[in-house]
């Protein structure tokens, strides 16, 4: 089973494929982080927060249970569920 952080860096690469983002640096502003810190996360040095995760959920309306591993849904809204089904979820966490 994936960690919380693998998931949410798998829904940064999930939202550049739906063009929610562009790049990380986006997404570290909208849940005030820097980017250097996002950096040291990728390199398990430091870990996302409640509060970041909490900021997650809120900006991107994510589903709580599946950031947790206990749910298959990303997003809360069915806005972009089904952009989901074309697209190999585990594959993007790869890069």
């Amino acid at each position: 089973m994936k960690t919380i952080d693998e998931r949410i860096l798998t829904l940064i690469e999930v939202l550049k494929t739906l063009k929610l983002i562009r790049f990380d640096t986006e997404f570290c502003e909208s849940i005030e982080i820097k980017k250097q810190n996002l950096n040291r996360i990728k390199k398990g040095e430091v870990y996302f927060t409640t509060k970041h995760i909490d900021k997650i959920i809120k900006a991107y309306k994510v589903n709580a249970n599946w950031i947790f591993g206990t749910s298959d849904k990303i997003f809360l809204t069915h806005q972009f569920n089904p952009m989901l089904e074309n697209i190999d979820v585990d594959a993007l966490s790869k890069h």
